[in-house]
């Protein structure tokens, strides 16, 4: 059995039929159908609800002794109980019917047409404008910058290959490795597919059949979210309000940087008949009360050929590989602060021996231009490390005096997450 037939029956094996010994022994040997499986498993029983309502074994005689206490003559009750027991009936069968038509059981009944959708599917390719900028990660945005476009294609073969870009950053999945680039300065990042955490918005966008279900997932366990799916003749809309995500207790520096960081009204268009995705919005509503349209989809198309030339990278890309360990590590064992104060401190006479370690993710081309920035600069201050929003890692706010005389402020983005409990400059530069 190979992935796409096995995903093609995930919905029934959902549904509560019993694997077979050729699907047990696919699933049991591979790890991608597995974890898609896995993932769709736990999306669909947090959004299922635990008991499905039913009628009190003791509510026929209390609808009995309800009417019995009428005080009417008997020989005219037995009608009046016959309607009393029929109304309560209706009454009973109609809050099943309510029950019923929740979006937890609306999400489940169009999962189903999702997944299906998507085990059909050969190619997909989506158009966007998203409000970022054009070097930064596919996470950021900021509701300030004008929307730039993005394209999505991904091919579901096996392996399943995928490709995000726009002007500034291209990030390529070729079924065994995930390489990220920056054409202008010709470096990038790789590291193994399986490694790869690809931002939420987009890994839901390539993977259509969890969409719903995870959206329903995330509502259900999050304070002042909503959702609400509706139908009209020829579609199905899902709209889901969602708060901020993160910690935004020492600092709101991240508030607005990000979809998942940003009170959002999510929109989603879906073909009643076959369940795919027609069209998509995703609203920013800010402090202000303002709104700006953070991304919003341009063109949605199934099924078309891909170039193969798509799942090529360029040649001549430095390449950072980030499963490599870093040698000799310097920043560790001490705080944020102190890890920021040494980091700007050997920009000074801008330090190879310390910064190379410090710039582990910039690549040559990078460093090379960010020694001609901040070159010879000197320390003015550096405050205290906070927390913000859903980032690993800290951001220790400093000021420092350029070369040229200038002065400037800088949240400098630090992260330890690594074996090697390193501090590695992450952003803010």
């Amino acid at each position: 059995m190979n992935c796409s037939e096995f995903k093609t029956r995930i919905i029934d094996l959902l549904d509560g039929r019993n694997f077979t010994d050729e699907e047990r022994r696919h699933l049991a040997q591979c790890p991608e159908c597995a974890a898609e499986f896995r993932a769709a498993t736990e999306a669909l029983d947090l959004v299922t609800p635990r008991s499905a309502p039913r009628a009190s074994d003791t509510l026929r005689d209390r609808i009995l002794t309800a009417a019995a206490s009428a005080g009417q003559p008997r020989r005219n009750r037995i009608y009046r109980l016959l309607g009393s027991a029929a109304a309560a009936a209706a009454i009973f069968a109609g809050a099943l019917l309510l029950s019923v038509r929740t979006p937890a059981y609306a999400a489940r009944k169009y999962f189903g047409s999702a997944v299906a959708a998507m085990n059909d599917l050969k190619t997909l390719r989506i158009g966007l404008l998203i409000r970022t900028a054009p070097h930064e990660n596919f996470s950021y945005t900021d509701p300030t910058l004008p929307p730039i476009p993005h394209t999505i294609t991904a091919e579901y073969g096996d392996p399943r290959r995928w490709r995000i870009e726009k002007s500034g950053r291209i990030v390529l999945c070729d079924g065994e490795s995930v390489r990220m680039w920056l054409p202008q300065f010709g470096e990038g990042w790789r590291r193994k597919a399986e490694a790869y955490r690809l931002e939420a918005e987009f890994d839901l966008l390539l993977n259509l059949q969890r969409l719903l279900l995870t959206e329903q997932a995330l509502a259900s366990r999050t304070q002042g979210a909503q959702y609400e799916i509706a139908e009209d003749a020829d579609a199905v809309r899902l709209t889901v309000t969602m708060p901020a995500q993160g910690d935004f207790s020492q600092s709101d520096y991240s508030l607005n940087s990000s979809i998942a960081e940003s009170n959002t009204l999510r929109e989603y268009r879906f073909d009643k008949q076959s369940g795919r995705l027609l069209d998509l919005r995703i609203t920013a509503m800010l402090p202000d009360g303002s709104r700006s349209v953070l991304l919003e989809s341009t063109g949605i198309v199934y099924d078309e050929p891909v170039d193969r030339a798509a799942w090529t990278a360029p040649e001549g890309i430095e390449w950072i590989d980030l499963a490599e360990p870093l040698s000799g590590a310097q920043l560790v064992d001490m705080s944020a602060e102190e890890a920021a104060t040494r980091i700007l401190q050997a920009m000074g006479p801008w330090d190879e021996t310390l910064l190379g370690q410090a710039l582990h993710y910039y690549g040559s081309g990078v460093r090379e231009q960010l020694e001609a920035r901040y070159g010879g600069l000197a320390i003015i201050s550096a405050g205290k490390a906070v927390r913000s929003g859903e980032y690993p890692g800290v951001f220790v706010p400093c000021k420092v005096l350029l070369a040229d005389g200038r002065t400037e402020k800088l949240m400098l983005a630090l992260r330890n997450d690594n074996p090697e409990k390193c501090w590695l400059v992450d952003g803010g530069l």
